[in-house]
C-alpha cells in the first residue's frame, strides 16, 4: 500500500489491501479483510473480492459438502437429536430440518435407514400419521430410552474438532516435491476454489440473515451463526494458502542464492591454497 493512500471499510463490503511482488508475496495475497454482518456486530470476512480477484465469479452449488456428517455413528445421533424435542417426524420431514438448520444437503435415504435401525433397537418407535398426510411416510417419535442415549451422547462426547483431519495441510506439506510450476499451478487452484465456496457461504449468510429477521420470535434460528463460522473457515484457508506460497517462494529464492554462492570463485575457492606467483 503506497503512502498517501488509505482503507474506507463499509458495512456489509469487503475491502481487502493487496501487494503484488512484496517482500516475497504472493501477487494478490490478502493483506486485511473486514466485513460487518446486519444485525451480529461482528468483523467478518467477505469473499466476494477473493473470487474476483481469483478471476472467477464461481458456480453456484451447495453450501457445504455431504463430506461434513463423517462417520454413520454420527448419524444415529443427527436421528435422535432432530426428535429430541418430541414431535414425531418421517424421514423427508428430518432431512428438510436438517437442511434448514445448517444448509447443508444431505439425502433422505440415510434418514429413512437410520429410523429404522433405531427403532430395531428400540430409540423409536412409529407413530400415527396425521390426517391428511402422506400415507407413504411414516413419522416416527423418540422413546425415552433414545432420548436418554442421546442426552448421554452429547454430555459424553468428545470436542467435534479434536480428531478432525486437517486435509489442506496435509496437502500442503507435500507440495515442496513437486516441480515449481506444479506448486504455483495447486495454490492457484485450491485458493480458486476456496474463494469460490466462500461466496456461496456468504450469499447463504445473507439469505439465512433476512429468513431470521422473518421468523417468530419463539422459533431458534441458528443457521446464520453456522454460515458465519464456516465463513471464517473459508478466510482462514485463504489465508493459509497465501503465506505458504510467501514461504515457499522466500525458500525457492534462497536455494537460488545458495547455488550461486556456491558457483561464484569466492564461494569455489574458501577451502583452497593460495595461489603462488
Amino acid at each position: 500500500m503506497g503512502p498517501g493512500t488509505s482503507r474506507v471499510h463499509r458495512p456489509g463490503t469487503w475491502s481487502p489491501s493487496t501487494e503484488a511482488g512484496n517482500a516475497g508475496g504472493a501477487p494478490g495475497a490478502v493483506v486485511e479483510a473486514s466485513m460487518t454482518i446486519p444485525d451480529e456486530g461482528k468483523a467478518m470476512p467477505s469473499m466476494k473480492t477473493i473470487r474476483e480477484r481469483s478471476g472467477s465469479e464461481g458456480r453456484r452449488g451447495p453450501v457445504l459438502e455431504e463430506s461434513t456428517l463423517r462417520g454413520g455413528g454420527f448419524y444415529r445421533y443427527l436421528v435422535l437429536g432432530l426428535l429430541r424435542d418430541g414431535t414425531p417426524r418421517h424421514g423427508y420431514a428430518l432431512m428438510k430440518d436438517y437442511q434448514q438448520r445448517s444448509g447443508t444437503p444431505i439425502g433422505s435415504g440415510r434418514f429413512y435407514n437410520k429410523l429404522q435401525r433405531l427403532a430395531a433397537e428400540g430409540l423409536v418407535t412409529t407413530a400415527a400419521n396425521p390426517p391428511g398426510a402422506d400415507p407413504r411416510r411414516t413419522p416416527y417419535r423418540i422413546t425415552s430410552a433414545g432420548a436418554a442415549a442421546f442426552d448421554v451422547w452429547l454430555r459424553d462426547s468428545a470436542n467435534p474438532d479434536s480428531h478432525r483431519s486437517d486435509d489442506l495441510c496435509a496437502h500442503a506439506l507435500l507440495l515442496a516435491a513437486a516441480e515449481p510450476a506444479v506448486v504455483s499451478a495447486t495454490l492457484d487452484r485450491w485458493r480458486n476454489d476456496i474463494a469460490m465456496r466462500g461466496a456461496r457461504i456468504e450469499e447463504a449468510h445473507a439469505r439465512a440473515l433476512t429468513t431470521r429477521r422473518a421468523s417468530p420470535p419463539s422459533a431458534f434460528y441458528p443457521l446464520p451463526v453456522v454460515l458465519a463460522r464456516r465463513l471464517k473457515h473459508a478466510t482462514a484457508d485463504i489465508e493459509f494458502i497465501d503465506e505458504f506460497r510467501r514461504a515457499y517462494e522466500q525458500w525457492m529464492r534462497r536455494r537460488a542464492e545458495a547455488r550461486v554462492s556456491r558457483n561464484t570463485p569466492a564461494g569455489r575457492g574458501s577451502g583452497s591454497r593460495p595461489i603462488r606467483a
